[in-house]
C-alpha cells in the first residue's frame, strides 16, 4: 500500500522531516477538541494556504524545547494523488532548555475520503516494522482516531528523532521531532518528548479542524 505521509528521517533517500509539542490537547473554549465528521469525505477539506503553518500551536514547545524566532516554512508536497504540504519550524534555545538543534515539521496529507485514509494508514502501520528494522512501533491512544509512534532503538544517543503518525477522519498527519539533547537521554526525558509530540499533534488537529 502506498503511503502519503512525509518520508521518515534517515530511513529513505528522501529529505528528512521533523516535529513536536507538550501538555494537554488544544480545544474549543471549553477545552474539548473540535468534532469533525468521521464518515464519507471527512472533516478536513484541502486548504491551500501558507497561513496554516504559522497557526499551529508551537507555543506548547517553549518550556521544553525553545522559542520561535522566524516564521515557519511551507512546502507543497505532491505525491500519490493526495494533496498535502509540510510545515518546517526551527526552535531557538532560550533559558534552561534541555535541547538544541530543534527542528519541527508537520506533514499533512488530505485524502479523498475517510475509508481511503484508513487504508493508507493501515498500510503504513503494517509496512513500518519491515521497512525500518532499527526501531519499534507503539500504538498511541488519544491522538486522533488512530496513531502510532515510531521509536528508534538508540535511547542513549544525544541526537534523537521522535516520530508520530496520526489519522483523524480523512487527514493523515506526520509529526516528527529532531533534537540534540544536552545530557544523555533517559526513559523519563524521552517520555516527556513523546508526550510533547502527542500533545502538539492534538493541537494541530484542532487548529485545522473545520
Amino acid at each position: 500500500m502506498r503511503r502519503y505521509g512525509p518520508a521518515r528521517p534517515a530511513l529513505t533517500a528522501l529529505a528528512a522531516l521533523v516535529l513536536a509539542v507538550v501538555a494537554t490537547g488544544c480545544g474549543g473554549d471549553d477545552g474539548a477538541p473540535k468534532e469533525v465528521s468521521q464518515e464519507g469525505k471527512g472533516g478536513y477539506p484541502w486548504v491551500a494556504t501558507d497561513e496554516i503553518c504559522n497557526a499551529l500551536p508551537y507555543g506548547k514547545l517553549t518550556d521544553l524545547l525553545g522559542a520561535r524566532e522566524e516564521v515557519a516554512e511551507r512546502a507543497k508536497r505532491a505525491g500519490g494523488g493526495a494533496p498535502g504540504f509540510t510545515c518546517t519550524q526551527a526552535l531557538m534555545e532560550r533559558g534552561q532548555v534541555a535541547y538544541g538543534g530543534v527542528k519541527v515539521e508537520v506533514g499533512f496529507s488530505f485524502t479523498e475520503g475517510v475509508d481511503f485514509a484508513k487504508q493508507v494508514f493501515a498500510g503504513g502501520r503494517k509496512d513500518t516494522p519491515t521497512t525500518v528494522p532499527d526501531g519499534h512501533l507503539v500504538d498511541v491512544p488519544g491522538v486522533g482516531r488512530e496513531a502510532f509512534r515510531f521509536g528508534y532503538d538508540k535511547p542513549t544517543d544525544l541526537h534523537q528523532v521522535r516520530e508520530l503518525q496520526v489519522r483523524d477522519s480523512n487527514l493523515l498527519l506526520t509529526v516528527v521531532l529532531t533534537v540534540d539533547a544536552r545530557q544523555q537521554p533517559t526513559t523519563e526525558s524521552l517520555g516527556k518528548l513523546d508526550a510533547a509530540v502527542d500533545s502538539f499533534a492534538r493541537g494541530v488537529l484542532d487548529a485545522v479542524a473545520k
